[in-house]
């Protein structure tokens, strides 16, 4: 399957985590690694892969290194140094996984609570990491000894469909939540196209990353992105979601909704809305989540299996606010 373009529209899922930053790599938690080391996750995730596989799912978003409390090492000032011997048995499990079930995978290498204060548990520094941001010396070791290999190792896979190179990094500015150490906009920008650069050097795959909303896509635009993504929640409003993506002022590339939330009351409204504004797929938000937005709803797996293709072929009115 392609990611896209595509002649159907995509409906996908976030699985983000089995466990927040502790899937990938060995950490405090668990030192023989992740995925790979723990039998009840590899069930559990298989298990899982099972069920969106049946119910039509063909594209899952899952988060790799989040905050970098797992699988990384650093030196005694924190710079990375490179991976830990666990990330490619973690990833290669995760892999095996959504091939066994022919399901495409959009890795997200980073999260942005890589940028949340610093605080500690169990010995280990949870976020805290702004500095691999806003110092060039350490945004090249993060870029070069953290994200190049992975992408390289998986350059040929095809499980994969496209790397995701941060998760809603809008708010490592300051914007959104307080918990956050802000970090300036032309040091986030500068980080996030040297790692699209590097993924586009060292992967044959398509490269996105994951906008927290429209409001957000300035901060993206010039980065040379294949796929841009946008995420929508209805506290934005459905006005954000029925502006046609045309109107986004993205060039010619498609564009995804990369997360809505599964606890919306109106599911078939929101994939509606977003395949009549252009949008090439969606992506619920999320399985195994945990958090107050995820949800994996039935009416999801109605919509999938309806035939989508019929729906919403009315073109969007242009200039909507």
């Amino acid at each position: 399957m392609r990611l896209l373009p595509s002649p159907r529209f995509i409906l996908g899922a976030n699985l983000p985590w089995v466990g927040y930053g502790t899937d990938i790599g060995a950490s405090a938690w668990y030192p023989a690694g992740g995925l790979s080391s723990q039998l009840a996750s590899q069930e559990l995730l298989d298990g899982t892969f099972a069920t969106l596989a049946c119910d039509g799912i063909t594209l899952v978003r899952t988060f790799l290194l989040c905050d970098l409390r797992s699988g990384v090492r650093f030196d005694a000032s924190g710079i990375p140094t490179g991976l830990d011997d666990a990330v490619f048995l973690d990833l290669d499990s995760l892999v095996a996984v959504a091939r066994q079930h022919h399901i495409q995978l959009m890795p997200v290498l980073l999260d942005f609570h890589l940028c949340g204060l610093p605080h500690i548990v169990n010995g280990v520094q949870l976020g805290g990491r702004s500095r691999l941001i806003e110092d060039p010396a350490a945004r090249s070791a993060l870029v070069d000894l953290v994200l190049r290999p992975i992408v390289e190792r998986y350059r040929e896979e095809e499980v994969i469909a496209a790397w995701d190179i941060m998760n809603e990094p809008e708010w490592c500015l300051g914007t959104g939540p307080r918990t956050i150490d802000p970090v300036t906009f032309g040091a986030l920008q500068a980080f996030l196209g040297q790692a699209v650069e590097c993924v586009h050097e060292s992967s044959r795959h398509p490269v996105t990353i994951g906008s927290a909303g429209t409001f957000g896509l300035d901060l993206v635009r010039p980065l040379g992105l294949d796929v841009y993504q946008v995420h929508w929640y209805e506290r934005f409003g459905w006005r954000a979601l029925e502006r046609p993506v045309p109107d986004l002022d993205l060039g010619d590339q498609p564009v995804i909704l990369g997360e809505f939330a599964g606890r919306s009351a109106s599911i078939a409204k929101v994939l509606d809305t977003a395949k009549r504004a252009g949008y090439g797929g969606a992506l619920v938000w999320s399985v195994l989540g945990g958090d107050e937005a995820s949800a994996y709803p039935p009416d999801l797996v109605a919509w999938a299996q309806t035939d989508a293709s019929t729906v919403g072929d009315t073109p969007p009115e242009s200039g909507s606010p």
